[in-house]
């Protein structure tokens, strides 16, 4: 889980770090900041490209190089922006002395203090931007543990409230295995070829057993269930552990509590999905 976690990190900040050295590159190619002199456009593009190749090589080595080859002496989140204000200013430093470098014996022109003030401020847009996003960043990751917290807690209510009800049990086709649990604590059940796959808590735990048998089956067992709703021709899931539900070129997306897959919702069931989502 912690590789994965740092693969998914590391093409966030290429990601990001793309967009910025793309901006930085349109914003010198078309309103001119510093003093250059050249007349052909494709020398222009070609010396305008040199800053944004700077800034993307700077912003990999301290985002992307420098936090996974740090030594286990140091810890890796005290290299991370969002944490260390020092490393804010020591990028802005890097990427200004580089600009500075760059603009005096690439570009042949003469610096003075005023350049050097304005290339400096220029750099900084970079490490400002940077700071934005791991803000950002850090605010939608806090508002997202509030929201499972919240979910959390009421999913533990709502298991004092219910002690006394009865345990579903799920069996197989063939009535050779099964599995008994409250209905608070079913979370996902997901098709597998000729299986499904039933996600529930256990404590703090997500754990997940296979039955041979159908959806079609489990829906019918779970039909005096009202949280449980068919989202997709895979999936049924407990709507009281849907933290959110969102919309992209992918289609409907479900997010659940404590998994990290995202929950496809088909067309023919997403008003269903919406409305009770939209009573709580």
């Amino acid at each position: 889980m912690d590789e994965e976690n740092i693969s998914q990190d590391a093409k966030y900040q290429i990601k990001l770090i793309s967009l910025i050295s793309l901006a930085i590159f349109l914003f010198v190619l078309f309103f001119q900041p510093f003093d250059f002199q050249m007349v052909d456009f494709n020398d222009r593009m070609i010396f305008t490209l040199g800053f944004a190749v700077i800034t993307f090589l700077i912003l990999v080595v301290f985002r992307i190089i420098l936090p996974v080859s740090v030594t286990s002496r140091i810890r890796a989140e005290s290299l991370k922006i969002s944490n260390e204000v020092g490393l804010i200013i020591l990028i802005w430093i890097f990427i200004a002395c580089g600009n500075i470098f760059y603009i005096h014996y690439v570009g042949k022109v003469d610096m003075d203090l005023s350049s050097a003030v304005v290339i400096s401020l220029f750099s900084a847009f970079p490490s400002i931007i940077l700071k934005l996003a791991d803000v950002n960043m850090s605010l939608r990751k806090q508002l997202l543990n509030f929201v499972r917290r919240n979910i959390k807690l009421e999913h533990d209510l709502a298991n004092a409230e219910q002690q006394q009800s009865e345990p579903v049990i799920l069996m197989s086709d063939t009535q050779t295995d099964k599995i008994e649990l409250l209905p608070d604590d079913i979370m996902l059940i997901k098709s597998a070829d000729n299986y499904v796959e039933i996600y529930y808590k256990t404590g703090d735990e997500v754990e997940h057993k296979l039955l041979r048998n159908t959806l079609k089956n489990m829906q019918q067992a779970l039909r005096d269930q009202p949280d449980f709703r068919r989202c997709h021709r895979t999936c049924i899931v407990n709507t009281a552990c849907i933290v959110s539900l969102t919309n992209s070129y992918k289609g409907h997306r479900i997010k659940m509590l404590d998994i990290d897959e995202e929950i496809p919702v088909s067309r023919q069931y997403i008003l269903g999905i919406k409305d009770v989502l939209d009573a709580e």
